[in-house]
């Protein structure tokens, strides 16, 4: 029956012929990122080379005593803690004043936001960075507190040799809820992408909540002095600049994760997802055509297949088509694709200790399709989108 009607249609053989190869690409991204999996570095005790972690806040006075002495209690010998602060924010300087009186190697560099020109996140870090005593310096957040004593060690450890650019894993906060869910699968496959490029020869950015690289080459990419005219200040375009075949890696054990504290939002997620849409710009050729074709191809394979099945109902006198055909047509190369993407995912959701996403994942792509229109709307509209 179902060789009967595609042979009636030339238009659906067609349908049917691009779908394949739709399938085809996707099942091949969806293999490559295994290739993840195979880049844990090992720790060498012995190494404790010098290293500043950076962090910059602004009115976070929760966070601050929540979570920064996750990061100043580490297991490393030579580490340093900068902490770049508001300093018109009197309740943070008070903060500030008694952890500096509990920890020796911490250093706080004030900054008025207020009284600066340039008010993105990226130039406070700077400013951190420039301000620190080490050439090896850790990016971080202060919404997100290190996943083990361990962290500092795994990250410099793998920023050795020819290595200057490590790139590490933010774990978003779980919870029992869809948009939560959401908001972290999205999230995970955009890490994939971007990990799978770095150890590929294609790297292209990084999230700045744990990133360690080399001052000097922060320097020689003249730090973020070229990136002022960038629409958000919210992502590593250092990275994505300074970043080669050779000098970057990507560091992926579970000790060297951070760990979000604060539970993202659906609003969270859209506002982040037109950060990304403004960034898309900023990129290389290359970096855009890599992440154009994963996006088109997947959404390729969801617009096909509806144009296969409603080739079903297309009237015909010489086929009859009964609900079981529209199941096991339909149906089945759903199940198919969505099989080989959850047997790989499954494997890296474990390497990232990511639960509860997988069986979601099938209404995660078509929510994500859906909501692309809205995305690029609103990105027509959008200038900028500062530090808050």
């Amino acid at each position: 029956m179902l060789a009967d009607i595609f042979e009636s249609s030339v238009f659906a053989l067609i349908l049917l012929g691009i779908f394949l190869v739709c399938s085809i690409v996707l099942s091949i991204h969806y293999f490559r990122f295994l290739k993840i999996r195979s880049t844990r570095e090992r720790v060498d005790a012995s190494d404790q080379s010098p290293i500043s972690i950076v962090i910059a806040t602004r009115n976070e006075h929760d966070q601050l005593r929540q979570n920064l002495p996750f990061f100043m209690e580490q297991n490393y010998a030579n580490l340093e803690v900068v902490v770049v602060i508001d300093d018109s924010d009197q309740g943070v300087n008070y903060i500030m004043q008694e952890f500096e009186k509990q920890y020796a190697n911490l250093k706080v560099v004030s900054f008025d936001w207020s009284r600066n020109f340039f008010v993105d996140q990226k130039f406070a870090e700077s400013v951190g960075i420039k301000s620190a005593t080490h050439e090896r310096i850790l990016l971080s957040n202060i919404c997100t507190r290190p996943a083990s004593p361990e962290w500092v060690a795994r990250m410099s450890n793998a920023l050795s040799g020819d290595k200057k650019i490590v790139i590490g894993y933010h774990a978003m906060m779980p919870k029992s809820t869809f948009a939560n869910a959401f908001v972290r699968f999205d999230r995970f496959v955009y890490v994939l992408r971007y990990m799978r490029a770095a150890i590929s020869g294609n790297p292209f950015t990084a999230d700045r909540k744990n990133v360690a690289f080399d001052r000097s080459l922060f320097y020689d990419a003249k730090g973020v002095a070229q990136f002022y005219n960038v629409n958000t200040g919210d992502e590593d375009m250092f990275v994505n600049r300074a970043s080669t075949a050779s000098n970057t890696t990507i560091e992926i054990h579970p000790n060297a994760f951070v760990k979000g504290q604060i539970e993202p939002s659906f609003h969270d997620w859209f506002e982040k997802k037109i950060r990304h849409r403004l960034l898309f710009k900023e990129f290389k050729a290359k970096n855009k055509l890599g992440l154009i074709v994963y996006d088109l191809f997947t959404a390729l394979f969801y617009l096909f297949l509806i144009g296969i099945l409603v080739c079903f109902f297309l009237p015909n006198p010489q086929i009859s088509i009964t609900l079981s055909d529209f199941v096991l047509f339909g149906g089945g190369v759903f199940v198919l694709k969505n099989l080989v993407q959850m047997l790989v995912f499954r494997k890296l959701m474990h390497t990232f200790q990511e639960h509860g996403l997988l069986l979601l994942m099938p209404f995660f792509d078509l929510l994500l399709l859906v909501s692309y229109p809205a995305l690029l709307f609103t990105e027509l509209f959008t200038k900028r989108i500062t530090w808050k």
